[in-house]
């Protein structure tokens, strides 16, 4: 038995990644959709607490208190992210097979990374991500689809 078609769906929140799912999951109503948010760790959220106290110790994890609570913010984050898309495109838990993924890097090497590492047959993106709306950049691809356009051995289908 062959598996399902798999479908990789970067999304920031943007409209053109909106675009990207609601896309993926017209053309491919029978592939396995994997819904994947890059975390960046160079992106620092308006509500971060700049001030917040730090007293240096690692658990056992390596991670100190500050990162902990970072990563487990960020990954909150990156489930309302996924929660609020799919409530938008109105899907069905049951007529669409759709999974979540998150991993913390520069988002165009960890999307290509995760291409690499999944068994993904192919990607379907916005060509821009969340700045530079209603400019004449928003015309060109922007730099994470064209590093992923590059790089990745699988068709990518980068939708506007």
């Amino acid at each position: 038995m062959s598996r399902s078609t798999s479908i990789l769906v970067p999304h920031d929140g943007s409209g053109h990644a909106q675009s990207a799912l609601e896309y993926a999951l017209e053309t491919f109503p029978d592939g396995r959709i994997v819904l994947f948010h890059a975390i960046d760790p160079f992106e620092r959220a308006d509500d971060e607490d700049e001030d917040e106290d730090e007293d240096g110790d690692e658990d056992e994890d390596g991670l100190t208190p500050l990162t902990e609570t970072w990563h487990e913010n960020k990954r909150e984050a990156a489930s309302e992210l996924f929660a609020e898309a799919l409530e938008a495109v109105d899907v069905d838990p049951e007529d669409a097979e759709i999974e979540t993924a998150t991993a913390v890097g520069a988002p165009p090497q960890t999307i290509v990374g995760y291409v690499e590492d999944a068994e993904v047959d192919q990607v379907v993106m916005g060509s821009r991500g969340g700045s530079n709306r209603g400019t004449a950049t928003d015309l060109r691809l922007g730099s994470t689809a064209e590093v992923v356009v590059r790089r990745v051995e699988v068709p990518v289908t980068v939708v506007r």
